[in-house]
């Protein structure tokens, strides 16, 4: 999902221009970090649908099409790991500049997510299990990913304390 996002933003910023493709990325992040917040998922399907309006031939039919995929997705840990693996395989596949630094944020964003994929599941016990195996996992991976020193650094001190939020996410919901 967070690959197809960032070519989208890309040829949103080519076909309609910059302040749209902005526009998007800004809802992307907010809604990529917290996929389970129905009301950042909105803004994002909402500002799908904008563009998809005002572009014309394949960007418009791309961004509709990216709208109701966003609008369907549901979390869960198997959801959330694999557009996390995507979303650090990008990285790499980047020139360095301004869409590398966009995609390590975006990856950044998504490590940060796992407690929230915890705290919205109904098997809060298996969830943490599953999240916290992803994020081990991909701070094996963060390691030998062809990443430059500082983007190492950074993303694995952000797995490591996404790991301790997780760890420090309530096992269920209290009864009231």
């Amino acid at each position: 999902m967070t690959a197809a996002l960032g070519r989208l933003i890309r040829r949103i910023a080519a076909d309609v221009g910059p302040e749209a493709a902005d526009a998007l990325m800004r809802t992307a992040r907010a809604w990529i970090s917290d996929p389970a917040n129905a009301a950042a998922r909105d803004r994002l399907v909402a500002t799908l649908v904008g563009i998809s309006r005002r572009a014309g031939g394949l960007t418009a039919a791309l961004a509709g099409s990216a709208a109701a995929v966003v609008a369907k997705y549901r979390t869960g840990p198997g959801p959330w790991e694999r557009d996390l693996m995507s979303a650090r395989y990008a990285i790499p596949q980047l020139p360095s500049g301004e869409q590398r630094a966009a995609a390590l944020e975006t990856y950044l964003a998504m490590t940060e997510a796992g407690p929230g994929v915890i705290a919205g599941a109904r098997d809060r016990a298996r969830a943490r299990r599953e999240v916290m195996t992803a994020l081990d996992l991909e701070a094996r991976m963060l390691r030998i990913e062809a990443l430059g020193p500082r983007e190492r650094a950074l993303a694995l001190e952000i797995n490591a304390r996404s790991r301790a939020a997780c760890a420090a996410t309530p096992k269920r919901v209290e009864p009231a």
